[in-house]
């Protein structure tokens, strides 16, 4: 079993990508933390005034010469069997980060929303934390493990969404599930509650995104607890 909690601390990197728009409130609860853009995203990022470490892509869509004078690496790969989001988080692999959160992977084309989830599967297990940040208010965190969590707040919007299926049992939601199937096109777990600060996840089988609140600048860690068993 692993407990979920928000603890305020700087992850490894942030990944940018050209979805959902990039806020400087956001950044600016993580100084210094290693930022990583795909070439679509830097020149948003750079219209807020903030510098990426890191420029990877194609460059289709980003002209070099505009961070020539900065401390930027520019890494131009036109390998067309991946999306510069794969690159990215590729990127970050080889450079060892674990912990990092990932800003704008929806919010452009839907078949671009559709193509990152299905990259973001495919590396989910490579990343010791991988949080999802699409605006300040709401954040998606990959489970694909038991877990709970001691910091919910009641009536706190909980969103089950399966990656394709999984059979789970929870507690402390509104809408408990006892050993069901969820699966896309079938039955989602989309706008859930929590009843109070505890929810509980226990996968028999599957995988799913895990969507609640933010808690800025608390951003989600997880460690295990081995002696927490199912009630009941």
């Amino acid at each position: 079993m692993k407990v979920l909690s928000f603890k305020a601390y700087i992850p490894d990197c942030i990944l940018v990508l050209q979805g959902s728009k990039p806020v400087l409130e956001f950044f600016s609860f993580f100084p210094n933390c290693p930022v990583i853009a795909t070439d679509g995203a830097a020149n948003d990022l750079l219209k807020l005034g903030i510098s990426p470490n890191v420029v990877i892509g194609d460059m289709d869509s980003f002209n070099p010469s505009v961070v020539e004078l900065r401390a930027c690496d520019i890494i131009q790969d036109n390998n067309q069997e991946n999306n510069d989001f794969e690159k990215a988080l590729n990127y970050a692999l080889k450079q060892g980060y674990s912990r990092i959160l990932i800003w704008g992977m929806h919010g452009g084309d839907f078949e671009h929303s559709l193509n990152n989830t299905s990259v973001l599967w495919k590396f989910s297990d490579s990343f010791s934390h991988i949080t999802i940040v699409d605006s300040m208010a709401r954040i998606a965190i990959p489970v694909f493990f038991d877990m709970i969590c001691e910091e919910c707040v009641e009536d706190e919007i909980i969103s089950l969404i399966p990656f394709p299926h999984a059979t789970l049992t929870t507690q402390g939601l509104q809408w408990n599930l006892h050993d069901e199937v969820l699966e896309l096109s079938v039955r989602e777990g989309a706008r859930n509650r929590a009843l109070g600060s505890n929810v509980s996840l226990f996968l028999k089988e599957g995988r799913l995104l895990y969507f609640c609140e933010s808690r800025f600048p608390g951003i989600p860690l997880f460690t295990e607890n081995p002696s927490y068993t199912l009630k009941g």
